[in-house]
């Protein structure tokens, strides 16, 4: 009991010192007809096969997989790449899992995940990244995000990975007289095990599911 009080006011005092790391978004853009191209390592010797995943159906399209091994020497890792292209303006979720194909996507071993914002239309090509936020065993970060819970809409996250555990959770509503006035939500995480994890929210109305979800962000974390 005397740990846990210790570890509450430990991290409650990181929170009110300001010394908690803001994490900071897998965020890309592009354009309607643009040429996009997504790239990540892999070592398809050991089985293990990266997947990909994208969300809501009907924003990105023609998912061309692509290889490229710049090693003959057997075991060498290789270069796995998507070329897509975006079908009309919207927020969508690319999700990467990494398993084996006969062990399922349940298995997974690793994880990665990104936002892609379409707006406007070109012929154009970008190269989306990831980006990922390396932090030592025990630090403290935070998510903060704007949300209206007058409009029913919320955010709410899930955590692939097992190296970060939720610590807090603190709503500051606006004081203005405004009606209808968003609010903003902290969320407060702790690295407590080695190796990658990913936080991904979804802003929808919960008796609609995550499914009819307008927006969308991504957090990926390297923990050392």
């Amino acid at each position: 009991m005397k740990k846990t009080l210790t570890a509450f006011f430990y991290i409650a005092l990181i929170i009110t010192l300001g010394l908690a790391i803001e994490l900071k978004e897998s965020a890309n853009s592009m354009s309607v007809n643009d040429l996009a191209i997504l790239e990540i390592q892999e070592n398809p010797s050991t089985g293990y096969l990266w997947h990909i995943f994208a969300e809501p159906t009907g924003v990105l399209r023609n998912f061309l997989e692509e290889h490229n091994a710049p090693s003959m020497m057997p075991g060498a890792p290789s270069v796995k790449g998507w070329i897509m292209t975006a079908a009309k303006e919207g927020k969508a979720l690319i999700t990467l899992k990494l398993f084996r194909q006969w062990e399922g996507e349940k298995h997974s071993v690793d994880f990665r995940a990104l936002t892609v914002d379409v707006t406007g239309q070109g012929k154009g090509q970008v190269d989306l990244k990831i980006l990922t936020n390396e932090v030592t065993l025990g630090t403290i970060f935070t998510v903060t995000l704007e949300e209206n819970a007058s409009t029913g809409y919320t955010w709410q996250y899930v955590v692939l990975g097992d190296g970060i555990m939720e610590k807090n959770k603190e709503i500051s509503v606006d004081k203005s007289d405004k009606v209808g006035a968003p609010s903003k939500v902290t969320w407060t995480f702790q690295a407590v095990d080695e190796g990658y994890s990913t936080i991904i929210f979804r802003y929808f109305r919960s008796w609609e599911g995550k499914e009819s979800a307008v927006d969308y962000k991504a957090y990926n974390i390297s923990v050392k």
